[in-house]
């Protein structure tokens, strides 16, 4: 009942989510709006002093001795201490807005980065990295710029005009009227700008457009060495220049759409004396005293125009804010993202696996796994072939949970997957991957993923069973050498490897192998494969090859083609009754045969 109430529960957006994701620190925030409002108040106390000041010179204009002298100095003493008290309050409100805005983009970016960590690995299949480093870093460093800058500028620019013209209407209410009405206007003429869906359109096409852009631009960078070797030059990779195309497009098209209602927004803002002097002009007959009213107007002259810089200011952040608000909201894509159930209390005690009738589709109406069942016996090995695009991969990212499958079920030692805590599944399944990732940390730590609790004999134990304790021992530091660094580069063969120790240190009784030796030279893949033997013993094994002289004495095969099981069997077996299998052994074949002779290929 409390979860059906938690889902129901309405979910803030705008500024209110901007304000919710602020947490405990919006005390600080609301304290530094106060002082910058306090800073606010104390800047514009100088303008009228200053008035004091000139209607008592205008008063005494033809005899100035007989000026009050401790008005005029106490005027003056006013004017020092509302500069004292402005530059106090504004240090104060910078420096505890700054403060509460690092906390709560430090604590903003730990949240995004475990959220990503917990949701399911299929998000960042139609998520580029670009699109996420954008939310996390640019996105994230935009809202600390709001909180720690804008907000309190807003605050400022919203009070000193406030107070400002609660003066000017003590003063006269008709030449306050005539300051305000361009105000007026331009604020209008802003918000039915803003209000157009055409504009938000925009707001959300541009950062489609960036996030693209950043997408390809990462994906460019890794590929520089495939460009400098084929010789090419920027506009060869055309996705790039393409998305760079499109976001200029899309900047461009949103500043014509804004051109027009922005210039006359400017135009009426600034236009405070245009009003003001003929105003004047027409008041000044009706006055009582040409003296008194004389200081009146020129406050107004030097004060209604300085409303423009305040408002100008608020105007500003009110645009950028629907900058802001957008990576708010993609923000929150990511925060609100599904995560697999973390409530389950399966806890199998066999390790057996079964696939019973699974379909999986990325694309609706597309089946990528289609009603597959076949089940994996304790401790034996179990190959997997077909085709490329035949749905292997996504059969081992589903034992993984890494998406969820569709309709059908799959077990392990009898419980159903979703059943099993995330924590606990990932204890029980080991995934070696086709291309395995190394951090720029040591090596040592490189292993501990596996287990971060092992001794130091453990990881020197993993590595020896991954072949690869003598090529730690000769890096310049050992098992203390940073990957990348220290002059210690590893080769694809070396770093599968490494990766294969994580797999013997975590020493889960499930293990997945992906086209693990795909990019493994002839000495790296027997190393691999002596490694892969001990790996398996007495562990429930799925290996998934295309080399299907590395998965032929396994103890039972399956043949995936267009995401049916369309053979289930021995080597031996499927060469009997399965036509797919046929032709997998058939390819294989011509490629070993496969070589280069003078001026001709055979094969």
């Amino acid at each position: 009942m409390m979860l059906m109430k938690e889902k129901t529960k309405k979910e803030k957006q705008g500024h209110a989510r901007l304000f919710e994701l602020a947490g405990a620190r919006k005390n600080k925030l609301t304290l530094a709006c106060l002082l910058s409002v306090l800073s606010s108040a104390a800047r514009i106390v100088p303008f009228f002093t200053i008035y004091g000041v000139v209607v008592e010179l205008l008063a005494h204009y033809t005899a100035p001795a007989e000026a009050d002298q401790g008005k005029i100095l106490a005027l003056c003493a006013i004017t020092f201490g509302a500069a004292l008290v402005y530059g106090v309050c504004a240090y104060a409100s910078s420096a505890i807005s700054h403060t509460a805005a690092y906390e709560i983009i430090y604590e903003l970016r730990l949240q995004l980065m475990e959220k990503l960590s917990r949701i399911s690995s299929g998000y960042f299949t139609g998520t580029t990295q670009g699109a996420i480093k954008k939310i996390v870093s640019d996105d994230s460093d935009q809202i600390e710029a709001f909180l720690a800058h804008h907000l309190c500028e807003i605050a400022a620019a919203i009070a000193t005009p406030v107070f400002t013209l609660l003066y000017l209407f003590f003063m006269d209410w008709r030449l306050a009227l005539v300051t305000l009405l361009p105000i007026c206007i331009s604020l209008w003429m802003l918000s039915s700008c803003l209000r157009q869906p055409d504009k938000a359109a925009l707001q959300a096409e541009l950062h489609d457009a960036q996030e693209r852009m950043q997408g390809t631009v990462v994906e460019y960078i890794h590929g520089m060495s495939v460009v400098k070797v084929f010789n090419r030059t920027l506009s060869a990779f055309r996705r790039y220049e393409g998305d760079l195309n499109h976001f200029t497009d899309v900047v461009e098209r949103t500043a014509r759409a804004n051109a027009r209602p922005m210039g006359a927004y400017y135009a009426f803002f600034g236009a405070q004396l245009l009003f003001l002097l003929p105003a004047a002009l027409l008041l000044i007959p009706t006055a009582d005293s040409y003296l008194d009213f004389l200081p009146v107007i020129l406050l107004f002259f030097l004060v209604g125009g300085g409303l423009k810089e305040p408002l100008e200011n608020m105007m500003q952040m009110v645009i950028l804010s629907s900058r802001i608000l957008e990576g708010v909201r993609r923000m929150d894509n990511i925060l609100r993202q599904p995560e697999p159930d973390q409530e389950g209390t399966g806890n199998p005690t066999a390790f057996d696996v079964e696939f019973s009738n699974v379909e999986f589709a990325y694309t609706k109406g597309i089946p990528v796994v289609d009603h597959v069942s076949f089940r994996l016996p304790q401790g034996t090995v179990t190959g997997l072939v077909g085709p490329s695009g035949g749905g292997k991969s996504t059969l081992a990212q589903l034992l993984l949970r890494f998406y969820e499958p569709q309709a059908g079920s799959i077990r392990i030692g009898g419980v159903d997957i979703r059943d099993i805590p995330p924590d606990r599944l990932a204890d029980l399944v080991a995934y070696v991957f086709q291309d395995s990732v190394l951090f720029t940390d040591t090596i040592e730590n490189n292993i501990r993923m596996g287990n971060t609790a092992a001794t130091m004999a453990e990881v020197e134990q993993a590595a020896k069973n991954a072949g690869i304790h003598e090529v730690i021992q000769a890096l310049p530091k050992g098992y203390q050498t940073v990957v990348g660094r220290d002059n210690a580069y590893l080769s694809g063969g070396e770093k599968q490897r490494l990766a294969i120790a994580r797999v013997f240190l975590k020493d889960a009784p499930i293990v997945i192998l992906d086209e693990a030796t795909a990019y493994a030279d002839a000495e790296n893949e027997a190393k691999i494969q002596a490694a892969f033997a001990k790996l398996a013993r007495n562990k429930t094994v799925l290996m998934i090859a295309h080399r299907l002289k590395t998965v032929e004495r396994a103890d039972q095969l399956l043949v995936m083609e267009r995401g049916r099981l369309v053979g289930a069997g021995t080597h031996e077996k499927l060469l009997d009754s399965c036509a797919t299998y046929q032709k997998l052994v058939e390819a294989n074949q011509r490629r070993d045969r496969w070589s280069i002779g003078k001026g001709v290929v055979r094969a």
